[in-house]
């Protein structure tokens, strides 16, 4: 085992007393395995200490340099006296030799390895480097830069790395990644679930993990719009051509990735953003486009349905061109706002009047015109039949006279009402104005709409028992002309259809004019919508 060159020793295995150790409040070793501790304590009581503590005075006692867990075994195993050997060092060598020290040693846990690595990077004046680490400890430089690259773990992940939820392998992928995202990405170490018999979460392989970061996490420079060199499009951050988080540039810690990507989705975005202010403010007349459908409200940003980003190339041989393979005259300069092409420069066709981009959208827009004026018409003839049969049906019903007694006509309303379906009864209690939506349900509508036989008289009885009949038929607006028990029974009471359908028409006609007019007054009293700028 190495050991730092600072140590200068005085005497070689001294026995001293336990009572006269302290432990470093320097150590980086924070973490004893109680297992291991308890193993290496049965050791000792078989055999003893085999290899001396390494200690220096501090007034009355020796202060542990290296050898603390040694040290807490001994106390277990019940010893009074431990082999030191002590050596005359300063604050400096003393963390120096810890630092060293620990890191070599095997069971170290990288969170504090690495924080060993740092510790000897800030010691001022020492001078050490990556490469000088590398050569004191026999580990490769990429190795160490790893190893640092933890300390960027944030508090959720470390605490979760050093209760060994996660291995080591993960907390270097998650280190690599911007603060905003980690812990995201710590969900994505677990299978979600609970194994069987196990309160541990299933940890998923680490490849796995590698393939969720590399489609959600890391952003292609491959063709990026702004420099990768500018230093002054994020003044507040780097350029990308020698960012820590860049794939391509730290391939010391970014070693598995292949393509050259952005390791900081917050920083990448804040500079596409910069970039197309830039180019707005040089390009007065660039039209800022988006990928959403919807309008974006009061920003100036042309929503996907408003434009056709023309892509001027030739098109298949033996195939007609696209109409976004088609030039126009206008044509104009745009940048994408957002979605996967944010930033980059287009030529658009922003006028939904031009035939050559718009001609398809025109043609549809027309047909569904043309179809919504087919409904409209179908709903106003339906509409108008239906209150025609309903008026037919009241004229009837003004002729009807009772034949039957009254109790005889009472027993005939009775069964015809009970033999009416939900539907029927609730139309009946409409016709009769029982309807009560604050405080009377359907069924109770309905309900009501069956009792009207028992107050009524001999006449109302004889009204009743038609009205119960042809309710259903009046509600039909195709009924067959030979076979309408509504029509039979105008035939039979003599009800002119001809005259109460033309004035069913007019009434209906009057009516639809009274609602396009006033749609068209609010139509033209509605605030218009702000357009983009071209």
């Amino acid at each position: 085992m190495k050991t730092s060159e600072a140590v200068k020793p005085l005497q070689e295995y001294v026995s001293v007393s336990i009572a006269e150790l302290t432990e470093s409040s320097t150590n980086p070793r924070k973490v004893f395995d109680e297992q291991r501790l308890e193993e290496l304590a049965d050791s000792i009581r078989s055999k003893g200490v085999l290899s001396p503590l390494l200690v220096r005075r501090t007034n009355s006692h020796f202060e542990i340099v290296t050898g603390a867990r040694r040290y807490r075994a001994a106390q277990r195993a019940g010893l009074r006296e431990v082999p030191v050997r002590i050596a005359s060092l300063t604050d400096e060598e003393a963390l120096e030799t810890q630092i060293v020290e620990n890191i070599l040693r095997a069971d170290v846990h990288p969170f504090e390895e690495a924080q060993g690595f740092r510790a000897l990077l800030d010691r001022e004046g020492a001078g050490y480097t990556i490469e000088k680490i590398a050569a004191k400890t026999g580990k490769n430089a990429a190795y160490i830069a790893k190893r640092l690259r933890l300390l960027d773990l944030i508090p959720s992940v470390a605490e979760a790395f050093n209760a060994g939820h996660i291995g080591v392998e993960h907390a270097l992928l998650i280190a690599k990644l911007a603060v905003g995202v980690q812990d995201k990405a710590l969900a994505h170490c677990f299978d979600g679930y609970y194994a069987a018999n196990d309160t541990e979460r299933s940890l998923v392989p680490i490849s796995r993990l590698q393939v969720w970061i590399t489609q959600n996490i890391y952003l292609s420079l491959k063709s990026v719009p702004f420099s990768k060199d500018d230093e002054t499009l994020l003044p507040e951050a780097e350029s990308c051509a020698n960012c820590p988080k860049r794939t391509g540039f730290n391939t010391l810690l970014f070693s598995e990735v292949r393509e050259d990507s952005c390791a900081d989705a917050a920083c990448f975005n804040r500079k596409l953003d910069a970039h197309i202010a830039q180019r707005v403010t040089k390009m007065p007349n660039l039209v800022m486009i988006s990928e959403n459908y919807k309008a974006t409200g009061e920003t100036p940003i042309l929503p996907r349905r408003n434009y056709v980003e023309v892509v001027t190339r030739k098109s298949k041989k033996g195939k007609e061109a696209r109409p976004e393979e088609k030039l126009c005259g206008h044509m104009t300069p745009a940048i994408h706002a957002d979605g996967v092409d944010k930033g980059r420069l287009v030529k658009v066709c922003a006028d939904t009047t031009c035939k050559i981009h718009f001609g398809d959208r025109q043609q549809e827009e027309k047909q569904r015109l043309q179809w919504k004026a087919e409904k409209t018409a179908a709903n106003r003839k339906a509409k108008e039949t239906l209150a025609f049969r309903h008026r037919l049906l009241a004229d009837v019903l003004k002729r009807v006279t009772p034949q039957f007694g009254t109790e005889e006509l009472r027993m005939v309303a009775q069964f015809l009402l009970r033999s009416l379906s939900h539907e029927l009864a609730c139309r009946l209690a409409k016709r009769h104005g029982l309807q009560n939506p604050k405080d009377v349900n359907d069924w109770q509508m309905a309900e009501k709409a069956r009792t009207l036989y028992k107050e009524a008289d001999a006449a109302a009885l004889a009204v009743l028992i038609f009205e119960a009949m042809l309710i259903s038929p009046a509600g039909n607006t195709s009924a067959n002309k030979d076979d309408d028990p509504l029509a039979n029974a105008a035939s039979l009471y003599n009800v002119d259809t001809k005259a109460l359908r033309a004035a069913v028409a007019k009434a209906e006609k009057e009516k639809a004019q009274k609602k396009n007019k006033h749609a068209s007054r609010k139509e033209r009293t509605a605030p218009k919508p702000k357009t983009a700028r071209n």
